[in-house]
C-alpha cells in the first residue's frame, strides 16, 4: 500500500523562542526540567510514523501525553516547531 501521511522528527514546542528548548532536549533533560529552566512546555518530541492508505491508525497514552497536540500537528491546525508533515 501507499503512504497516505508520513511524520518526520515531528516537535512541538508551547511559548516564545521554542528554539531555546532544543539544547536542554539535546542534553537528555525532561519535559519538567525544560519548562523549568525556560517556561517553554514540550508537546511532542521527535516523533516518527507513516500511515499507510486504509490502515486505521490510534493515538493512545496517558493524560498529558501529547495525544491532542500530535493530532492537531497531523491535521495541520498547529504548524511544528520543527520536522515535516508530509501528505
Amino acid at each position: 500500500m501507499a503512504i497516505k501521511l508520513e511524520v518526520k522528527n515531528l516537535y512541538k514546542i508551547f511559548g516564545e523562542h521554542p528554539q531555546r528548548a532544543f539544547k536542554y532536549i539535546e542534553k537528555g533533560l525532561s519535559k519538567e526540567q525544560i519548562l523549568e529552566k525556560t517556561g517553554l512546555s514540550l508537546g511532542v518530541k521527535d516523533a516518527s510514523l507513516a500511515i499507510e492508505e486504509g490502515e486505521i491508525f490510534v493515538i493512545m497514552g496517558l493524560s498529558g501525553s501529547g495525544k491532542s497536540t500530535m493530532v492537531r500537528l497531523l491535521n495541520r491546525l498547529i504548524e511544528p516547531t520543527r520536522g515535516q508533515v508530509l501528505d
